[in-house]
């Protein structure tokens, strides 16, 4: 049984009566469409903010849950389920977790080092590491051969990465993720289809990230929910490697 993920790597409506529905669905999509094939400045300068303020941050931490469809052969859909913690310390610091459905691992690094650690076995492996938070990562994700979808909301330049080879994008509408008011934006480029939820005021933070393939049969998402914590209280240890004692 193969599972099919390649390409992922980056409205609720009360049924009151089935013609209601289509009704609305379709105006709603006829709005939509009718701007879906140009780049709203209003869509990229949002996002544009975020990825400022984001990048003007010399510390945070995040958790999140991630979702990913995966495909059988059979064509039936699997959700792959992760919990995930990071904390960065710009410019040289990062420390993450990653726990779920065939995978418990945690990252460690120091400005120096880059650890890969497995919780299952207490396996690991430490390489040497570029000293800055973006080079590392780069290096990191080819050297470990990391799946890791949304690690490019975590680079200072999030912006430039994900708005490599844009066909589109705009904004679909204001609305509410955990409480909190986001502008939703959605995006596509020559791969995949993909949109972020962004919180309004003077914190223009990313809440909800999916991206969806266009190539693949099912059309699989991912699903990145995030809570942010600007002043976050750590210390540099969080971000060293100690190795586990061996009895």
């Amino acid at each position: 049984m193969k599972l099919k993920t390649s390409g992922l790597k980056s409205c609720s409506i009360f049924l009151l009566t089935l013609s209601s529905l289509s009704f609305t669905t379709a105006a709603w999509s006829e709005g939509i469409d009718s701007k879906s094939t140009e780049l709203e400045p209003r869509a990229v300068q949002i996002f544009k903010n975020m990825s400022k303020y984001l990048g003007s941050l010399k510390q945070f931490s995040v958790t999140s849950h991630s979702t990913i469809e995966s495909m059988l052969d059979s064509g039936q859909k699997i959700m792959i389920d992760h919990y995930n913690t990071n904390a960065v310390h710009r410019p040289d610091k990062l420390y993450g977790e990653r726990k779920g459905d065939a995978v418990d691992q945690k990252f460690y690094y120091n400005g120096k080092t880059f650890t890969l650690y497995n919780n299952v076995n207490e396996q690991y492996k430490t390489v040497n590491a570029p000293d800055n938070i973006t080079q590392a990562l780069d290096f990191s994700l080819q050297k470990f051969n990391l799946t890791a979808p949304g690690a490019d909301l975590l680079y200072k330049d999030s912006y430039d990465r994900l708005s490599k080879n844009l066909l589109s994008g705009f904004y679909v509408d204001k609305t509410i993720i955990d409480g909190v008011e986001c502008h939703h934006l959605a995006f596509r480029n020559t791969e995949v289809d993909w949109q972020i939820w962004i919180s309004t005021g003077i914190k223009p933070l990313p809440k909800r990230y999916v991206v969806t393939s266009r190539w693949i049969t099912g059309s699989p998402q991912f699903v990145l929910d995030m809570n942010w914590n600007t002043n976050p209280d750590f210390t540099d240890d969080i971000f060293n490697f100690i190795a586990p004692d061996k009895k």
